[in-house]
């Protein structure tokens, strides 16, 4: 089909959009839970969770260039130049994003960081092969100034509301299963078979202009290719532009849910935060693409940053005890400045990729699209993760204790403590020997309402089991009238908690052993009832930060065999936490603002540009353009122009 002059449809612009839903929800849900969950979940020290995406970004320093290069160069075929990549894509990225969520169970910090980083160098090469196609496909369909910024709100509309999805149902499907590392596994099972399908309609809605292949220059490497994209001034502001713009969200995202949970303590009203930055962020989406289009994008950029600013200095000056209606106007003032911010550097992408094909002779938005790419990685895993986790490290924010502890690893724990000259009685205090043999930590981590509810639950998944032949139906339907009926387990009934709370358990599994010691240590029996007691000898979420200290001090390498759990930060590191979370992204918004005021693409300049486009591919030459014409292409590329 000649693609030349065919019309963009609603379909289209649909099509086109609806593919990034992997790119704004995927990038989104790592950016805001990864850290949080590699440091307080899986329990790896803030230093190597910060490596984790760095070490991925020494191979995007290869990959995505090279991803750029055979974009630009993949044959015409049936399946398209680059909408082949698309259809390769499809089961990777849902694969590739269950990969790094994945539970898995390794006891020491070594095994966990190679895990991780294993996975993460698999998400971002996915994420590499399917992504850098797809953003120049805008380029590829159409040269209109209003349809490519169409085809680019459409496909940002998507990413917010993939966003929003994110920030709506991430949360609470991980809160489903109390913050274990099932819950977040289950959530990337969810959110994979978003992410994936829409690249099946994205094949089959989209096209790309006939042309002819191009051949690169004789010798001439793909790096060397990529690199010569930055003799392009335009090209060289766009990226500085998007760096600070998306570095500027990736540093607030990294840091909001330990602004929120650790700082603020209002991990509860976390999603209706989210929720109303992600929706404010969508619904002026479309008054962004007006005055865009009204005024050109450099004064929308710098006006939305302006605003960005403002409400990051605003989170300054809420503290544990605001009004949560203060946190969500903050939170709408904050969604009008990044929705621009968002918007602005991927509509542009088209428009500087005529540059470049003005300055170079070949059309090359694969290799473009991949350098920003590149930089945005390399930004966020080279600078913005790493120094998270170093600002964690030293503020003093430690991550989580041991629940469970095997004999071995009990045993090493002595040894160490005499090895480095500590009380290793300290550290035993914490601990007791359960029903399984391990050494569970005597923290009550839930309400007992919660882990009663819990058993309660596995007791009717496992009805009729060989280990409650001796309850009848009528057992179940007593249960199921206090249970279900009665908010409170202050008081149990003695047969309902003996025969089938503690009845469900099994004390060789290590997960049950735990909730059996809780339960034994927290209820006593008083005639007919079991009674909720304060469990004396049991320790505060405060207390878990000393016994962090002490597990330090002995440099001990494991994080158990069970769900890790967090201690209460000290208040100076919370205050650590707040400081960081305002200064670090207003310090790149700033840089944009600058950078952004030094920009010189405009509607006027882009239409010059295609006109001069236009004249070369009809045979005209450099130096026989109009003075007018030369000036504007010098004035955006930063290079002498036909002189």
């Amino acid at each position: 089909m000649n693609t030349q002059n065919r019309k963009l449809t609603w379909k289209n612009y649909l099509a086109y959009g609806a593919a990034d839903l992997y790119g704004g929800g995927c990038f989104f849900i790592v950016t805001t839970f990864s850290m949080y969950y590699l440091v307080n979940v899986v329990g790896l020290h803030p230093l190597l969770a910060g490596l984790i995406p760095a070490i991925g970004k020494f191979w995007d320093a290869v990959s995505d260039p090279l991803m750029g290069y055979i974009a630009d160069n993949t044959p015409q075929n049936r399946f398209g130049k680059r909408r082949v990549w698309f259809l390769i894509s499809i089961v990777p990225i849902a694969l590739s994003f269950m990969h790094i969520w994945f539970p898995a169970h390794f006891e020491s910090q070594a095994g966990k960081f190679i895990f991780y980083t294993i996975a993460y160098i698999a998400f971002f090469t996915v994420s590499t092969v399917s992504y850098i196609p797809y953003a120049a496909l805008s380029a590829e369909m159409t040269e209109s100034f209003s349809e490519r910024n169409k085809l680019n709100t459409s496909r940002l509309m998507f990413s917010f509301i993939a966003t929003l999805l994110g920030g709506v149902l991430a949360q609470p499907i991980i809160d489903s299963f109390h913050g274990s590392k099932m819950g977040y596994f289950v959530m990337s099972c969810v959110f994979a078979l978003i992410f994936a399908l829409p690249w099946i309609p994205l094949y089959f809605g989209t096209w790309e202009k006939a042309s002819v292949q191009e051949k690169n220059a004789k010798g001439e490497s793909f790096m060397r290719n990529f690199l010569s994209l930055f003799k392009n001034k335009s090209c060289r502001i766009h990226i500085a532009m998007y760096v600070c713009s998306y570095g500027a969200l990736d540093i607030f995202m990294s840091f909001v849910l330990f602004y929120m949970v650790d700082y603020l303590d209002r991990g509860s009203v976390f999603v209706i935060i989210q929720g109303t930055l992600l929706i404010t962020m969508m619904l002026v989406l479309p008054v962004h693409n007006h005055f865009i289009n009204k005024f050109g994008h450099r004064p929308v950029y710098i006006t939305a940053l302006v605003v960005f600013a403002l409400s990051v200095l605003l989170m300054l000056f809420h503290t544990p005890t605001s009004p949560v209606v203060l946190l969500i106007l903050n939170m709408v003032l904050m969604g009008i400045g990044i929705s621009a911010n968002n918007l602005i550097p991927h509509q542009l992408l088209p428009f500087i990729s005529d540059i470049d094909k003005l300055m170079s002779g070949k059309s090359r938005a694969g290799t473009y699209s991949a350098a920003m790419t590149l930089t945005r990685k390399l930004f966020l895993g080279l600078v913005i993760m790493t120094s998270i986790g170093a600002i964690l490290n030293g503020i003093g924010y430690k991550n989580p204790v041991p629940s469970i502890l095997t004999e071995n690893q009990f045993t090493e724990a002595r040894e160490l403590s005499v090895k480095h000259g500590q009380d290793f009685s300290a550290i035993e205090a914490y601990y007791a020997k359960g029903e399984d043999g391990n050494l569970h930590l005597k923290y009550l981590p839930r309400s007992a309402d919660s882990i009663v509810s819990d058993a309660y639950t596995a007791a009717k998944k496992h009805k009729g089991s060989a280990g409650q032949t001796a309850l009848k139906a009528a057992d179940f339907e007593d249960a199921a009238d206090f249970f279900e009926e009665k908010k409170s387990s202050a008081e149990i009934p003695a047969g309902l908690f003996e025969n089938l709370i503690l009845g469900s358990l099994n004390p060789k599994n290590f997960r049950d052993a735990d909730l059996l010691f809780f339960l034994k240590s927290a209820y006593k029996k008083s005639g007919d009832f079991y009674v909720y007691i304060e469990p004396q000898d049991f320790y505060s979420k405060a207390d878990l930060y000393d016994l962090k200290v002490l597990l330090e001090k002995i440099e001990y390498p494991y994080s158990g065999i069970g769900e890790v759990q967090k201690p209460l930060q000290k208040n100076t590191t919370l205050h650590g936490v707040r400081l960081a979370f305002v200064l670090m992204p207003l310090a790149m918004i700033i840089l944009g603002i600058v950078i952004g005021l030094t920009f010189k693409v405009t509607p006027l300049n882009h239409k010059i540009v295609l006109e001069e486009l236009k004249r070369l591919e009809e045979g005209g030459k450099k130096e026989d353009a109009p003075e007018n014409t030369k000036a504007v292409c010098e004035l955006l590329t930063g290079l002498p122009y036909g002189r």
